[in-house]
């Protein structure tokens, strides 16, 4: 790991390029909707082309991918649910919302490694509980008693965080394996599990809609998927995992100003406040592996 600041400036300016990457994520999936990719379909290509890139790669590590044995099928497995179900609750429901409501993450983290891991909760980890559910609260609001999701993307953001925590704690069972072969795998799985969401959630688009929406759907796959995801495990493997937490919260920061001034969506002190609630947590998660270093 490097140690002086001019050695970590890249490494950070790719894991926070990254955040960037997925904190606009949104826009080009909804493009591919407004052209005939709706849903499941829009994940289906984009995954497709990401992990058909990435095939020669894996032929040639092939003998790794092998002895990552179960723990790798199901990292990549529990990721690719990830990445089809945080697709379409951006489709369906509102993006700041969704994007809050999804980096409750390290609440569901700390509480895995508690009972998967058997890893001792210190007072640092509870105050992350506390403040990134009390964030959760102010944004879904007590109007009908208990704040509970309101809409299916409510309960996509917030299932696809549980879920994402779930795989970074299988994950860390096997350090050894590789991010890259963690990430086709993960691609591979999800442009499989969006073919059911694709068929449930609406017909094949047409012959004509394909020839015209697939070059869309090549390059967002080619260009932003690929670099989005290469640049936070390059990254990552440079710098501290507290630094490299804090980096990707300008992910929130992203989404949350780019739906304000692109949309609709309502954004008043709620969304405010719960953000900065959520964003506090993370900060507060992330902190103690900063004081360790």
């Amino acid at each position: 790991m490097t140690t002086r600041g001019g050695e970590t400036a890249l490494p950070a300016l790719a894991v926070a390029g990254s955040a960037l990457f997925w904190g606009l994520w949104w826009l080009p999936l909804r493009a591919l909707a407004e052209r005939g990719l709706p849903g499941g379909w829009a994940s289906l290509a984009v995954y497709a082309v990401a992990a058909a890139v990435l095939v020669p790669v894996a032929w040639t590590r092939r003998a790794r991918l092998r002895a990552g044995g179960w723990n790798l099928f199901w990292t990549g497995f529990l990721f690719g649910v990830v990445l089809v179900l945080w697709n379409h609750a951006v489709l369906v429901g509102e993006v700041v919302r969704v994007v809050l409501l999804f980096y409750l993450a390290p609440v569901w983290a700390t509480l895995f490694a508690l009972i998967l891991l058997d890893q001792r909760i210190g007072p640092a980890r509870v105050l992350a509980i506390v403040l990134g559910l009390s964030g959760a609260a102010v944004v879904l609001g007590f109007e009908a008693g208990l704040p509970l999701p309101g809409s299916l993307g409510d309960w996509l953001g917030l299932l696809s965080g549980i879920i994402f925590a779930l795989s970074v704690t299988v994950a860390r069972k096997a350090p050894e394996i590789a991010g890259l072969d963690r990430t086709f795998v993960s691609f591979a799985c999800a442009a499989l599990i969006a073919v059911p969401l694709a068929l449930a959630t609406g017909p094949a688009p047409s012959g004509a809609e394909m020839v015209r929406v697939l070059p869309l759907a090549a390059a967002v796959g080619l260009f932003f998927i690929v670099p989005a995801t290469w640049l936070v495990l390059w990254g990552a493997a440079h710098l501290d995992p507290g630094r490299v937490s804090i980096l990707l919260l300008l992910e929130v920061v992203v989404a949350s100003a780019s739906a304000a001034l692109l949309t609709d969506e309502p954004f008043g002190w709620r969304e405010a406040a719960g953000c900065v609630l959520i964003l506090s947590a993370g900060l507060v998660e992330a902190s103690p592996g900063l004081r360790r270093r």
